[in-house]
Order: structure tokens, then sequence, then C-alpha cells
């Protein structure tokens, strides 16, 4: 047999897995192939027989054998083939974009009612207090949306500020 394709230690590769299905090493010699099958089959049925079979006819013959042990893994063939892989894989991408959406998600529901004191998030300063709230302010001429008339602690001056504003800077006290 010429010198296949190789992986780890020497070792041919086994895209179909035919080795792990007749229980046979790739060093394994024709005679061994042969008696590994006709074990195999007393006691295969359905699918597996199908396998067995499949697996027998690519390595009983030395052109077949040498051809499968030099494909190497077919293009094509899926990453992740393994159901586990897969399911890590969808759980750190749920994970990654919970990680990155609910700080969001928690900003637009904050809510503040008229009466309420406003604190700067971090630093808890002062900001002012909610004097009114009206879920349907103009704002510079663009889509209407809630706003919130804020008394500003600094200086006491009123004025109209989005709701978004708010809910990204302020928490109340």
């Amino acid at each position: 047999m010429a010198a296949a394709k190789t992986r780890r230690k020497g070792m041919p590769l086994d895209p179909e897995g035919h080795y792990k299905i007749l229980k046979v090493s790739p060093e394994a010699g024709a005679d061994e192939v042969r008696l590994a099958y006709a074990m195999a089959k007393q006691n295969a049925s359905g699918p597996y027989l199908q396998k067995l079979e499949a697996a027998y006819e690519a390595l009983k013959d030395p052109k077949r054998r040498e051809a499968y042990d030099g494909e190497g893994v077919p293009e094509g063939t899926p990453i992740l083939k393994n159901p586990i892989t897969l399911v890590v894989a969808i759980a750190i991408l749920i994970g990654a974009i919970a990680f990155l959406w609910v700080p969001d998600i928690r900003m637009r529901s904050r809510k503040f009612e008229a009466g309420q004191t406003l604190v700067k998030m971090g630093t808890s300063r002062p900001f002012g207090k909610v004097i009114q709230v009206d879920r349907s302010h103009q704002f510079n001429a663009g889509p209407a949306m809630t706003g919130y008339l804020v008394e500003l602690a600094e200086n006491g001056r009123r004025v109209w500020l989005p709701a978004i504003d708010l809910q990204a800077t302020c928490e109340t006290r």
C-alpha cells in the first residue's frame, strides 16, 4: 500500500469511520479486515449492516482502500457535525446576544413618573425632578415620543428631555 495522507502520529484519515465500524486499525491487513467483517456481520442488521457493508467494500480492495486513506476530510463536510458542539455554539450565541441586549432592554423599560427625583447613574449626583410626563411630546419636528419635563437641580431651569436620554443616564432616588 502506498503512503497515504496522514494525521496524528502517522495514522490515515478515516473520514467515513470505516475502520471504526469494522473495529480494526488502519494498519490491519486484508485478512484481518475480512475476519472483522465476517464476525461483525453475524450480529448486524438494518442501518448498521449497511454501514458495515459500505466499510468492507471500501477497505477490502487495496486500490479502493488506498484511495479512501488518501481522501482526508471531504470538502463540504460540516465543521459542527457533533450535535453537542452545535448546541454549545447556539448557547454561546444566545449568551452573547443576552449580554449585549439585556442592559439596553432594562434601560428602555425604566419609566419615570411626575414627582420623582432623578440622579445621575454611576455618580449619584442630583440631576433634577420630573415635573410632567407627556407620552406623545413633539421634539424638533421629529416623531412624537415620550418626553419628560424636568426641573434641573443645578439651575432650576425646566427643560423637556426625551425618554431615551433620561433612561440612559438617570435613575430615581
